[in-house]
């Protein structure tokens, strides 16, 4: 029925901390995805056409960046990759955990540890860091990158 949705008892600054993070992880991930077009023409095509998980377009993004030609920027499109590869582990911790009630008796989502707000704000942190730098290597190094 209608505003059913507010019949749960999570409060409305934990949802939106949990909101932002979900949010902020998939801008950085299309920018994982934006990057690999840039890499390889023809990525975007197959990453959204096969509906890959983040796991998937992480793996992925991983092995484009590590058969680039050597350079300064290719070390950083690497790290970038294993930064997001990381980050897919944390964003799977908070999009899978499990309700729960925390200690101080609200509910929380639970994934090895009872994630609150600040463990949520850490990771939109993590995840628009990662974000931001994938964009300065698209709007840099990619946007004259020639593919091999």
């Amino acid at each position: 029925m209608k505003d059913d949705r507010l019949r749960s008892p999570v409060k409305p600054d934990y949802m939106a901390a949990v909101g932002l993070a979900a949010y902020t992880f998939a801008t950085c991930e299309w920018q994982v995805v934006w990057c690999s077009e840039r890499i390889r023409p023809g990525s975007l095509d197959k990453l959204v056409g096969e509906e890959r998980t983040a796991g998937k377009i992480a793996k992925f993004f991983m092995d484009l960046t590590r058969s680039m030609p050597k350079s300064k920027e290719r070390e950083e499109l690497k790290a970038a990759a294993a930064e997001f590869s990381r980050l897919v582990v944390l964003r799977n911790s908070i999009v899978h955990g499990k309700p729960c009630t925390g200690p101080s008796g609200e509910a929380r989502l639970s994934s090895g540890m009872v994630l609150e707000i600040v463990h949520l704000e850490d990771a939109a942190d993590a995840f628009t860091a990662c974000g931001i730098e994938l964009n300065r290597l698209f709007y840099g190094y990619l946007s004259t990158y020639i593919p091999q």
